[in-house]
């Protein structure tokens, strides 16, 4: 059973209420900002329609350095996000079922540099992104249940190098995806699992473990990312909560550590990604009476913790990249 996109409701909210002005209830556009000089920043989709780059440190209401935003963007879905060793941002639009690359200036009301749309690219719904070290593009399909990977470079109707797909993938409305340094891949599945593939996998093959069962505490897990151990992380968008499993973890293993609880301020949390330093910064779509926000938790945090930072006022990110 799959939950319905949060950010084609949202879209479509969007499109009803217009553009123009806050004073009759639609949505003000993004204000402009001066970039600070220095980094590091968080990349993030936020209301379908924008890219947005956020220093760090920021703590409170939200003052982006930057921004992707406009009709010539071509966004109206944007859902997952990544970037590359080089820079360069990509979006997943699962309205639209394309994959739009930007450079990694953010530059306004910009064209993508690249496009990847069409019949043949196997997009459905696209959600999660990864690129792997050979700089492939990975990508999450909702409603085809499917794994796709692109060559570097890839652009236009173009069809995947790499599809994972049929009944013994187990996969099962992916929605989050992440690989790790030798290429295996771990997807978190809407419907309660956790599928890691073999780096090499291809076809209608099984995954090389699963984590699911009762005890996971998985409730539609809609991001996954691993910490320089291995340990795997999920957030789980109806289960508002973050569960934690050791690095190998297979089976309906409970999580050794979960951070969920209202001091939390975690609500249908959708991306996340881990820095350097231990740092988790997780997307929070909102709900009724929660603005969208970022929260991050420090190392080591567990249970009903409160975030070291969030980053308020948002409409609705779910990508996250940094």
């Amino acid at each position: 059973m799959r939950r319905f996109s949060c950010v084609a409701v949202l879209c479509a909210l969007i499109a009803l209420a217009g553009c123009g002005g806050s004073g009759n209830g639609s949505l003000a556009p993004a204000p402009t900002y001066v970039p600070p000089a220095t980094g590091p920043f968080i990349y993030v989709t936020d209301g379908g329609t924008r890219v947005l780059q956020i220093l760090q440190s920021q703590n409170g209401a939200i003052n982006p350095a930057a921004s992707i935003n406009g009709p010539n963007t071509q966004l109206f879905g944007a859902t997952g996000l990544v970037r590359d060793a080089a820079g360069n941002v990509y979006v997943a639009d699962e309205v639209q079922n394309q994959i739009l690359v930007f450079p990694p200036a953010l530059a306004g009301n910009v064209a993508p540099r690249l496009v990847i749309a069409g019949a043949s690219t196997g997009l459905n719904l696209p959600r999660g992104l990864a690129i792997d070290s050979q700089g492939r593009l990975i990508v999450a399909n909702t409603n085809s249940n499917a794994i796709t990977i692109y060559a570097p470079g890839a652009s236009g109707n173009t069809a995947p190098a790499v599809t994972i797909a049929g009944a013994a993938t187990g996969l099962s409305t992916p929605a989050g995806v992440t690989v790790d340094a030798t290429g295996n891949i771990y997807v978190a599945n809407e419907i309660g699992s956790i599928s890691v593939f073999a780096a090499g996998a291809s076809g209608n093959v099984a995954p090389a473990r699963t984590i699911s069962g009762a005890a996971s505490g998985l409730n539609v897990p809609s991001g996954v990312a691993l910490d320089a151990s291995g340990n795997v992380y999920v957030t789980n968008a109806n289960g508002n909560s973050i569960t934690e499993y050791a690095a190998g973890a297979a089976g309906n293993v409970a999580p050794t550590v979960t951070i969920a609880g209202s001091s939390t301020l975690l609500a249908q949390p959708q991306g996340l990604v881990m820095s350097t330093t231990g740092n988790m910064f997780v997307t929070n779509f909102s709900v009724p009476g929660v603005p969208g926000l970022i929260t991050v938790f420090a190392p080591g945090a567990t249970g009903n913790v409160a975030p070291s930072q969030s980053i308020t006022n948002m409409i609705g990110p779910i990508g996250i990249s940094l």
